[in-house]
């Protein structure tokens, strides 16, 4: 049976119309018939549909609609309550009401980290108005001595030592965790993964795309740090453990990074 699986694309959580079709048993061609013929509709009430065309296991391109809640549960109203479509819908109201609760649990440790932005960019100001000018450096320094205090109460000593250029500082951070919820008939979550894709990767350390995270690290051959998970597509990614490690490595400018960010 397959589960129904919800997940956070853009920001906004959605589902795959290819899984509603199978949880119907239908074909994925007439449930985009029908979403087709009451697009207008569906959109004026609940937002644009974000349509995807992509080679399927065949090689042939395939187009699917990732829809919101409101528009899947919008869709199959329009079908009649057969117990296929009954339990459809109610899988789809629990899959997304799971979704939320883990994503409300995230929001906390988000804040905390826009916090420690905050701090680490009034920190590097600080910084450069010291390098500037002799005159002000008693109290640029006072204000550094200020916000490095502020960040090591919130973040501990190693966090001031990585942004003044130690990497080699044991941090503790809040990081931003890429996870892929999956709900079983029951309703109840599975996780595939917990980590960073190699997308978030690229864009946590400045690269241009993901595939400069492959190129860096099998130049500091660190390739064994990327595993392989299945989401709706196959995908490669950091377990979260290791994150610290990889910061680390990073900070330290070994391997390639000097080619892909022009250093």
């Amino acid at each position: 049976m397959t589960n129904v699986i919800v997940i956070e694309r853009d920001g906004t959580l959605v589902v795959d119309s290819r899984l509603i079709a199978d949880r119907l048993a239908i074909a994925h061609k007439n449930l985009l018939a029908t979403l087709d013929k009451y697009k207008q509709r569906t959109e004026s009430a609940f937002g644009e549909i974000a349509f995807e065309t992509r080679k399927s296991e065949r090689g042939k391109p395939e187009r699917l609609a990732w829809l919101t809640e409101e528009q899947a549960t919008f869709l199959m109203t329009l079908s009649r309550n057969t117990d296929k479509v009954v339990q459809c819908k109610l899988e789809l109201v629990e899959a997304f009401a799971k979704a939320k609760r883990v994503i409300e649990q995230v929001i906390p440790a988000q804040a905390q980290e826009i916090e420690r932005l905050k701090l680490e960019l009034e920190l590097a100001r600080a910084r450069d108005s010291a390098a500037r000018s002799e005159d002000a450096a008693a109290q640029s320094q006072q204000r550094l001595l200020a916000v490095s205090q502020a960040i090591a109460t919130l973040h501990g000593s190693g966090m001031v030592a990585l942004i003044l250029g130690k990497p080699d500082a044991v941090v503790e951070r809040v990081t931003q965790v890429e996870t892929t919820i999956l709900c079983n008939e029951r309703g109840q979550p599975i996780k595939s993964y917990t980590g960073l894709s190699k997308t978030r990767l690229a864009k946590r350390y400045g690269m241009k795309k993901a595939a400069d995270v492959v190129t860096w690290l099998e130049s500091i051959g660190r390739i064994d740090f990327l595993q392989s998970a299945l989401t709706t597509t196959p995908c490669q990614y950091v377990p979260i453990e290791l994150i610290p490690e990889l910061d680390r490595l990073w900070a330290s400018k070994e391997g390639s990074r000097q080619r892909l960010l022009g250093e």
